[in-house]
């Protein structure tokens, strides 16, 4: 009975130690979720950050700040003259029918993938394949806690983008065209640099709407909540994103350049992992001391 009793004390807390080590090895997990910011009903913040800077713009001054949830901070521009933006947003409005730059804010679902609030994100440009991070940090971007990692997010289209492709408006066309056969498509990248700077030469793609395919029936136009698997972008700290259309004009791109943000999820280290033959010894010595304690137990 002693020598059973002994066995099942280091069967017990082997598994404890190398558990340990697992958990250890993988960390934990955060999320951003939007719902531990400031908003009334019906509403959403586009700036400006009362603590920016303030710099010169081409039409004025422009407040380049930020604001923080779930320990991620998001960039927000803020242009004072005409009251207009770029970056990051956050709303929790919930129009699905009105059309036009005047909605802005809300996600084509209708609600935030969790909780009441989520992201807006407006911001773009024309990139080539050799990006630089000189370009990167003209688009919306987050950045990690030091140390974190990035795992993915939901998205989904704003209402003020799906509608222009479902239907077209003044500056950009219905996707599919007259036939509904043009091979439009609008598509999110995300792309990432290390603490240093240094651009990685990963990037993501997440198409927001498809017409490419051959049976018009698998077309798309995103309306609900869907994950984008950003893990690809490991030891990355800040996330940039940008968006391109088929649809370009002599100006640029047609299709409102907006996207809608929720749930940010990231994995934060562990501050020590032991090393396994420490582990292995530190097992060894709960062992013994338990034996000593089941010894103990028998003369008294």
């Amino acid at each position: 009975m002693r020598s059973k009793s002994i066995h099942n004390f280091k069967v017990l807390f082997m598994a404890l130690a190398f558990g340990l080590a697992a958990g250890a090895a993988h960390g934990g997990g955060a999320v951003a979720t939007f719902d531990d910011l400031p908003l009334g009903t019906d509403s959403f913040w586009r700036g400006p950050d009362p603590n920016g800077t303030v710099v010169q713009g081409p039409y004025g001054d422009v407040v380049r700040g930020s604001f923080t949830t779930g320990g991620v901070d998001f960039v927000n521009n803020y242009e004072k003259t005409f009251g207009s933006w770029s970056g990051f947003a956050y709303s929790n409005t919930t129009d699905t029918t009105t059309a036009g730059y005047l909605n802005q804010f809300s996600a084509f679902p209708g609600s935030a993938h969790s909780g009441d609030a989520y992201g807006v994100a407006f911001g773009y440009q024309d990139l080539g394949p050799d990006v630089l991070l000189s370009q990167l940090q003209g688009l919306p971007h987050l950045t990690l806690p030091t140390g974190a990692g990035i795992a993915g997010m939901f998205v989904t289209n704003t209402t003020y983008a799906a509608l222009s492709m479902l239907r077209g408006d003044s500056f950009a066309k219905k996707f599919g065209g007259a036939s509904g056969n043009d091979p439009d498509w609008f598509k999110l990248t995300a792309y990432g640099s290390d603490a240093s700077g240094k651009v990685l030469e990963a990037s993501i793609d997440f198409y927001l709407a498809d017409y490419r395919f051959g049976d018009n029936k698998q077309d798309y136009i995103v309306k609900d909540w869907r994950y984008m698997d950003l893990s690809a972008l490991a030891g990355a700290q800040t996330i940039y994103f940008n968006v391109s259309s088929s649809d370009v004009g002599l100006f640029g791109m047609n299709t409102p350049g907006y996207f809608a943000v929720d749930d940010v999820r990231y994995t934060v280290a562990s501050a020590a992992v032991p090393e396994p033959s420490s582990l292995v010894m530190a097992s060894v010595g709960v062992v013994a001391l338990a034996g000593l304690a089941h010894r103990r137990r028998r003369v008294a």
